[in-house]
C-alpha cells in the first residue's frame, strides 16, 4: 500500500495511487449519509487526508487537486464546492 507520512501532500498522482487512497468505501460513504453539498465532499476529503496521514491538513492546499477532483466525483458534488468548507 502507498499509504505514508507525507505521500498525500504530494501534488502529482498516478491514477492508481490516487484509487488505492482516495477511494471512498462503504463505511465512509455511511458517514457521509446526512451531507451535502460542500460539506459532503469537505468531510470526505478530510476523511481520506486523516486516514492517509493520520492527521488533519494544515490548509487546503495539502490536498492536491486530483484529490479533490476524484472525490467530488465519488461524492456527486462539484469540486468547486470544496472552495465553499469551513
Amino acid at each position: 500500500m502507498v499509504i505514508g507520512k507525507g505521500l498525500s501532500v504530494r501534488q502529482d498522482w498516478e491514477p492508481e495511487d490516487l484509487i488505492e487512497v482516495w477511494t471512498l468505501l462503504d463505511d465512509d460513504e455511511k458517514r457521509l449519509r446526512n451531507k451535502s453539498g460542500a460539506n459532503r465532499v469537505g468531510f470526505a476529503l478530510l476523511l481520506k487526508f486523516f486516514e492517509a496521514e493520520a492527521r488533519f491538513p494544515e490548509n487546503v492546499s495539502e490536498i492536491p487537486a486530483s484529490a479533490v477532483a476524484y472525490v467530488a466525483q465519488q461524492v456527486k458534488v462539484a469540486p468547486e464546492e470544496f472552495a465553499a468548507y469551513d
